[in-house]
């Protein structure tokens, strides 16, 4: 009788034991996974991100599809990082014109001098959506990666010509931009502005094309993760 007793006591001297570390390898595992959201991801953390962030851009510009003028241009755009893919932003470009050598050889050849209207300056507003982005190497591996993503972008705003009037004109577009520090990028784009002209006889439907270049500045000047990596 005795025997049993103390086999009886063994029995639950062990379940409580048993019982005891396993709540203590339960609590454990907890907790393990509550610090793997410190180390594990499951995508990589970028050292460029966008989202909440301000971007203003002073930029060159040039049209691409004249013949009897010559545009350059200088100007700026700033923008609202929504998120990683999405902003808003207002752009504006004071034009410096005048005409090419093909104009000035057609007038004095033909003594014809078609109409035309150099253009003063543009003003509106824009947004931009970022679908792609991606990272390269320099040829060899030389350095860190270069994270770059491209953006399709789309706007409105108010044309203004030398000696014509303002005209309403809309416009997209495409550009890449390449993320060089936490604060600091390079945008290129290309973009068609679209506006109706007054001209003396009739009006004409206006295609300019134009690229862009710049430096980018991003406020804040860095950011942060919640859990860095």
């Amino acid at each position: 009788m005795k025997s049993r007793v103390v086999g009886l006591l063994a029995m639950v001297l062990v379940a409580a034991v048993a019982g005891r570390a396993n709540a203590q390898a339960a609590k454990g595992e907890d907790s393990s996974a509550a610090d793997s959201e410190k180390y594990i991801r499951v995508l990589q953390q970028k050292p460029f991100f966008k989202g909440v962030r301000f971007e203003l851009e002073p930029t060159f510009n040039v049209s691409l599809n004249e013949t009897m003028t010559r545009h350059i241009g200088a100007g700026v755009q700033a923008r609202m990082h929504i998120d990683d893919q999405w902003a808003i932003g207002v752009d504006y470009i004071k034009y410096f014109g005048s005409d090419s050598g093909l104009g000035k050889e057609v007038g004095e050849a033909y003594q014809v001098y078609p109409e035309k209207r150099l253009m003063d300056f543009y003003v509106g507003g824009h947004v931009t959506y970022s679908p792609l982005q991606g990272k390269f190497l320099w040829f060899g591996g030389v350095g860190k990666p270069v994270f770059w993503d491209m953006y399709f972008l789309a706007g409105g705003g108010a044309q203004k010509t030398l000696w014509g009037n303002w005209h309403g004109s809309g416009n997209f577009g495409i550009g890449v931009r390449f993320e060089w520090l936490q604060w600091l990028a390079t945008n290129v784009e290309i973009r068609d502005y679209m506006f109706m002209e007054n001209y003396a006889h009739d009006d004409k439907f206006v295609n300019n094309v134009v690229f862009t270049a710049g430096f980018a500045v991003f406020v804040p000047f860095k950011h942060n993760y919640k859990n860095p990596k």
